[in-house]
């Protein structure tokens, strides 16, 4: 059904709500609460209904979803005894040069004590989501996470990062940013081009590679990263900014 002016104009508070949800969403590539709270903001939506009756359609994450398994996240001193370019050890490096947090993710307390399974997916997606990054070769930052988000919302149409994705275009359209930044522009602004590339590099990927909301992570942290990738069927990219191959400082690792 197409937006008109009319919907919003009558009801005014579906405007309201619109706009407050366009907001958190703006603000989830600074601010990682406001990725967790749009989740939970969307927990009822059709778009998560819709989510989750597609997740149920691959017996894997069907089988997550109905267990509420919880992901046992391996402390970093056990991540780093796995052997080098394992998925184990490359994923404690990956984080640990990032400087980022191995449990970033709120716990099930947050998401309701995952009462719904709504509340599940929304906890499972950000517990496993540096996986996501790890094994498509997309960066841990600005310039990566829109492939990595965009690889979950091609495969099941995750509506949190859905609307991100569509916010960052419309954003980048506001400012009249349709053609390509200068290759050394690294501001943390994207264009709509590169915006729009990055996306397609995910979806591209979404449909040829293996359904990884219900992959078993923890089976596969001993494995070679290739050997990860094969299983996955996913051809990663490592090269461009948008790729943590590409940064001198990790290059090594999948070697």
């Amino acid at each position: 059904m197409r937006i008109q002016y009319k919907n919003f104009s009558e009801q005014p508070q579906r405007l309201d709500r619109l706009l407050q949800l366009a907001d958190l969403a703006e603000c989830c590539d600074s601010n990682i609460e406001d990725t967790f709270l749009l989740a939970n903001s969307l927990r009822d939506s059709p778009q998560m209904n819709r989510c989750v009756a597609r997740l149920m359609q691959d017996p894997s994450s069907r089988e997550l979803i109905h267990s509420r398994q919880l992901h046992s996240a391996l402390p970093p001193e056990e991540l780093a005894d796995f052997k080098p370019g394992t998925l184990g050890r490359i994923y404690y490096e990956v984080i640990k040069n990032e400087g980022l947090s191995y449990t970033y993710a709120p716990g099930p307390e947050y998401f309701n004590n995952l009462q719904t399974d709504a509340d599940y997916v929304n906890y499972r997606v950000f517990c496993t989501h540096d996986f996501y990054h790890i094994v498509s070769g997309f960066a841990l930052d600005v310039f990566g996470e829109i492939g990595a988000r965009s690889l979950l919302v091609a495969q099941c149409g995750y509506p949190p990062m859905a609307l991100t994705d569509v916010v960052n275009l419309l954003s980048s359209w506001l400012a009249n940013d349709i053609f390509p930044g200068e290759d050394d522009d690294r501001d943390g602004e994207l264009s709509q081009v590169y915006l729009v590339e990055v996306m397609s590099l995910g979806v591209c990927m979404a449909k040829a590679c293996q359904p990884l909301f219900g992959t078993d992570w923890d089976s596969l942290l001993p494995l070679h990263l290739t050997q990860v990738r094969e299983l996955l069927q996913i051809n990663p990219v490592i090269e461009g900014r948008y790729s943590w191959h590409s940064q001198d400082k990790l290059a090594h690792l999948a070697l």
